[in-house]
């Protein structure tokens, strides 16, 4: 009886051995050309996790800069009180922080008015013109001039290409002016709007803003920028001391108008002043916020990056697979995205 349980126990255990092996027999390996993609992908997204520690700081968890970006947030997603500004807000932001070039291609125009002069400016409007004149809006035919993004323009904005019309027309006209002095200011004019031509267009849309009012004296660009400057000062998450500011020099606000684009619906007092605590607030924290805005692109990059190699990971089971070394390594940066999962939602994007 021994004999035959001892044959019994035996023939089991080997019969167990025969399994496992088995099992591991019927593994596949990982094919080459999917380890080498997903070796790729993994040094990516090493690499822009090293660049995502290095931008990530502590100043970005600091109560004065979360009130700011709050705000933000609110802007973008177009939501309670802020419904509508985001617009008007970001071309005020833009125009107060360019205001130096606006206001030299204004006194360019005014001083320098030969005929040959004049041919430029307006070759100038009629390039902007073909990129950002859009249907009119019931707020136009009001008398308020607007550039919205909701109505794309005539064709896909190329700041590669409006430069090169902007400088072939320069030779052109360059040549038949006789003055150094009258060629240097064109010079520097074409500079200047050529500064405007940035990666997003809301500076040249801006600019094609200006062209198009009946604003003679872009000059209060300055008021306002000063008025963003003496609220560095004041605790920007009262707004009573804002809304003052705006009482006292709401005849600014109503030219201003013209520019931004607000909606008469939303001509208040009170708008205007989140917009001005905005631009404060956008000011004070204008370094961190712009580290903290790469950051959130760095991390939409990351996320496309994660999300591609968790897909790949998915197509290849342990259970099926003798899985290389790097099929399990943890993902590096991970704990970043989930702190600022919210942000990257709303700035990832955008940036």
């Amino acid at each position: 009886m021994f004999k035959k349980i001892k044959a019994i126990l035996t023939q089991d255990i080997f019969s167990a051995d025969d399994n496992t092996s088995s099992d591991s027999s019927i593994k596949q390996n990982v094919p080459e050309s999917s380890v080498i993609a997903h070796n790729q992908l993994f040094s990516e997204i090493k690499i822009l996790s090293s660049i995502a520690k290095t931008l990530n700081s502590e100043s970005f968890t600091q109560s004065d800069f979360k009130f700011f970006l709050d705000i933000r947030a609110s802007f973008a997603r177009n939501i309670d009180q802020y419904q509508g500004l985001e617009n008007s807000a970001e071309l005020l932001r833009v125009a107060i922080a360019a205001q130096s070039i606006f206001l030299k291609i204004e006194q360019t125009e005014l001083r320098y008015r030969s005929s040959k002069q004049q041919e430029y400016y307006d070759y100038v409007l009629q390039i902007l013109t073909e990129e950002f004149a859009e249907v009119k809006t019931e707020e136009e035919e009001n008398g308020i001039l607007i550039a919205q993004k909701k109505a794309p323009p005539k064709k896909q904005y190329s700041p590669v290409l409006f430069k090169e019309k902007l400088r072939s027309k320069l030779e052109e006209i360059r040549a038949t002016i006789k003055s150094e002095a009258g060629q240097n200011a064109l010079d520097d004019y074409a500079e200047s709007v050529e500064k405007l031509a940035t990666e997003k267009d809301i500076g040249l849309r801006l600019l094609y803003l200006f062209k198009k009012s009946d604003i003679k004296d872009l000059s209060i660009l300055r008021v306002l920028s000063d008025m963003v400057d003496y609220l560095q000062s004041k605790d920007l998450k009262k707004t009573s001391a804002v809304i003052d500011l705006v009482r006292k020099n709401q005849e600014i606000f109503v030219q201003v108008t013209r520019i931004i684009g607000l909606p008469k619906s939303k001509e208040t007092l009170e708008n205007y002043a989140l917009i001005l605590q905005y631009l404060g607030l956008s000011k004070k924290h204008e370094q961190s916020a712009e580290q903290f805005f790469r950051l959130m692109a760095v991390m939409q990059e990351w996320f496309n990056l994660y999300t591609m190699i968790e897909n790949h990971r998915l197509k290849y089971p342990a259970q099926e697979y003798n899985l290389p070394p790097e099929y399990t390594k943890d993902i590096p940066a991970v704990e970043i995205y989930k702190k600022y999962e919210n942000m990257i939602t709303i700035f990832g994007k955008q940036q």
